[in-house]
């Protein structure tokens, strides 16, 4: 991915919801990230922390993965997508340098050993697969906003995925 192809959104913990798409600034100053809308007010203010409104440290940073889903949505850090005819939903993660699609409904320690990765499902060229499209997966929505999918998911499936997984390795 080129850097003019960069992109990412962000997820306010206190207000629950995304960052809308209005001129966003952050600021990553060691372990801060500040973001958010400019005040007037403060236009004029020689320390740039005083001139956002609210957020604070209450914030995720999710980058999208460089993929889009069969239907042209992109996929991001946190979405919850179906893989081809799967009932459960799988979560797009960035873990160890690069993007997995995990089964959260296993172990923590497992999830990545047992995931699918993304640059090797877009690889698959047999499947046709073009213009960093993954025909084979459907964004359903994403970890913040459609969490009730996952809970139901991890509660009925947990002990049979682990013994899957257990298996695979």
């Amino acid at each position: 991915m080129k850097l003019k192809d960069f992109d990412f959104r962000i997820w306010d913990k206190t207000k629950e919801a995304f960052l809308k798409q209005e001129p966003t600034l952050i600021k990553l100053d060691n372990e801060r990230v500040i973001a958010g809308r400019i005040s007037r007010f403060y236009a004029n203010t020689a320390d740039i922390a005083d001139m956002f409104i609210g957020n604070g440290n209450d914030l995720e940073i999710e980058l999208w993965t460089g993929f889009y889903d069969g239907k042209g949505v992109k996929i991001y850090e946190g979405d919850m997508v179906k893989y081809r005819t799967q009932m459960q939903p799988l979560v797009a993660v960035f873990e160890r340098s690069t993007f997995y699609i995990v089964d959260t409904s296993i172990e923590k320690d497992l999830q990545v050993d047992c995931a699918m990765h993304l640059q090797s499902l877009y690889e698959n060229r047999d499947k046709g697969y073009t213009n960093q499209k993954l025909e084979c997966l459907e964004v359903l929505g994403n970890i913040h906003e459609n969490a009730d999918l996952l809970k139901e998911q991890n509660e009925t499936k947990k002990f049979h995925n682990q013994r899957l997984c257990r298996n695979i390795r």
